[in-house]
């Protein structure tokens, strides 16, 4: 099994220290990139 691409223990750390949630390479982007990614997939594999 992969590692899931979003580290909780690296966000928390990173909402510790006052870190941005938004933007590039900032807490929440992978959160939502990896499902984002998911279901881009799932579509375009039904596309097929």
């Amino acid at each position: 099994m992969t590692k899931p691409a979003f580290d909780m223990d690296a966000a928390l750390q990173a909402l510790r220290e006052s870190k941005d949630l938004t933007g590039k390479d900032r807490i929440l982007t992978p959160l939502i990139k990896q499902p984002t990614k998911a279901a881009i997939q799932v579509t375009a594999a039904k596309a097929t």
